[in-house]
């Protein structure tokens, strides 16, 4: 594919075709190859209430509840119920839901959630990319993937402002969510990888990305309490797994 024309686009603007001219691939995996760990875990047990996995999204959340469970049932049935736009299209309100999960499940120091997860030095540590309006064929995973070379590119940035040298290699933990279903990923960004976006080349290395979706036959999303239960824990334990890519480029 090293004879296919590129040219500079911003994240939003990437599609399938920028992933085939920079030698990208999206694979999907088992949750069990995914994850280090088992995520057939008690929300109980990660100190998250049982409700959160139980309660009907269009009934007022329980004044007994806790502060953050309150508001993640309330965001979830917002973001059930859309609301019309400028072009007269329903668009759910999703992004205070997605940000509002990865509180309720222990992320902290979430911030411009629609964009990215950063900690307290300003490193981007986790990108979250949404299709809100459902409509038409999604580019969500080829957005997603532009944005963590750019994070890649702006975390090695901020290490050289620190006086450290940049990494040959970063993978950054990304979540995708159309509607109120998340998606899972693992994105290994390398010095070629990222120079060859930064030029419009061909990279000779493939680059593989690792996907992962909740095992479920439930058509819908969160609304629905069989399927939320099971992707919240699929968040439980992909707090985990993005922590120890984290902790590699922010030593």
């Amino acid at each position: 594919m090293a004879n296919i024309i590129r040219s500079a686009k911003s994240s939003s603007n990437w599609d399938s075709n920028e992933l085939i001219a920079y030698n990208i691939t999206v694979t999907s995996v088992p949750s069990q190859q995914f994850f280090p760990q088992e995520i057939d875990v008690p929300l109980t047990a990660a100190g998250l209430d049982s409700v959160l996995a139980t309660a009907d999204s269009d009934v007022s959340p329980d004044p007994d509840v806790s502060r953050n469970t309150a508001h993640f049932l309330q965001y979830l049935q917002d973001a059930s119920t859309p609301d019309f736009d400028d072009q007269n299209v329903r668009v759910p309100s999703i992004d205070d839901f997605a940000r509002q999960v990865l509180i309720t499940v222990g992320f902290t120091r979430v911030a411009q959630i629609s964009v990215c997860l950063r900690d307290m030095e300003s490193d981007m540590l986790l990108l979250l990319q949404m299709d809100k309006t459902q409509i038409g064929p999604s580019n969500v995973e080829a957005r997603m993937i532009s944005g963590a070379i750019a994070a890649y590119q702006l975390n090695n940035n901020k290490r050289q402002e620190k006086g450290l040298h940049p990494l040959d290699a970063m993978t950054m933990p990304c979540i995708t969510m159309i509607g109120t279903r998340p998606t899972f990923y693992l994105v290994p960004v390398t010095k070629a990888l990222s120079d060859a976006v930064i030029s419009c080349q061909y990279p000779s290395a493939r680059t593989e990305v690792l996907k992962c979706e909740v095992a479920s036959d439930h058509n819908g999303g969160m609304e629905a309490p069989e399927y939320r239960g099971m992707a919240l824990q699929y968040y439980v334990a992909f707090k985990s797994l993005a922590k120890s890519h984290w902790e590699k480029f922010l030593r």
